[in-house]
C-alpha cells in the first residue's frame, strides 16, 4: 500500500518551520526598528545645546518616574 505523499504530520512539520521562521523574522524586525528609533532619538538629543539637552532629559526623567509610580 502506498503512503500519501503529504501526510498530515509532514505538512504540520513544514508549517511549524514556516511559522517559526516568520516569528523570528517579526521579532528581529521589531528589535531592529526599536534600535533604529533609539539611535535616531539619541542623535537628536546629542545635537541639542547643553541647556536644552539638560531640560529635555530632566523632563523625560520626570515623565518616566511618573509612569513608573502610576504602574506600581
Amino acid at each position: 500500500m502506498k503512503e500519501l505523499p503529504n501526510t498530515f504530520y509532514e505538512r504540520r512539520a513544514r508549517m511549524a518551520q514556516k511559522v517559526d521562521l516568520r516569528r523570528r523574522y517579526i521579532e528581529s524586525s521589531f528589535l531592529n526598528q526599536a534600535r533604529g528609533e533609539r539611535e535616531m532619538i539619541q542623535s537628536r538629543i546629542e545635537r541639542m545645546t547643553f541647556g536644552c539637552r539638560k531640560a529635555f532629559l530632566a523632563a523625560r526623567l520626570q515623565q518616566i518616574e511618573k509612569d513608573l509610580s502610576n504602574k506600581a
